[in-house]
């Protein structure tokens, strides 16, 4: 399978006590998940990643560094693959899901929105990760 794949962004995972004072810190409720998107003098995304003990998602998300791309079509390359973390869509416009790739996490991404409103404010309204936002 081809598939046309654009880097989107690099997810780290951190220690809760590094990031939990941070107030750009997200917390989404529905994974236990504390996050911090981190900017840096590339311009490369970076979120860091913090998990609570009631975390569900497997744990190659919760230890390992992933990266992420954007792809054209999630479905055609969600095929045959080895999922870690089923399709779901976060908040409108904005469609994802993670796959194991030769034993690295790697998430998959099918958007309509621009960067900016990714990575800005977000429209994290009707947000099932970010309720508080509605």
């Amino acid at each position: 399978m081809s598939l046309k794949l654009t880097f989107h962004h690099i997810g780290k995972p951190v220690d809760l006590a590094t990031i939990k004072d941070n107030p750009a810190v997200k917390y989404a409720e529905i994974y236990d998940m504390y996050s911090l998107d981190q900017r840096n003098e590339l311009g490369i995304p970076i979120e860091l990643h913090a998990f609570g003990p009631a975390t569900t998602l497997d744990p190659a998300i919760i230890s390992q560094t992933h990266v992420a791309f954007k792809v054209d079509d999630i479905h055609t390359a969600l095929t045959d693959q080895q999922i870690i973390m089923p399709l779901y869509q976060p908040f409108a416009g904005y469609q994802c899901a993670m796959i194991m790739l030769n034993h690295v996490p790697v998430e998959l991404i099918e958007t309509t929105l621009s960067e900016a409103e990714i990575w800005g404010d977000g429209p994290f309204h009707d947000s099932i990760l970010y309720p508080e936002n509605r």
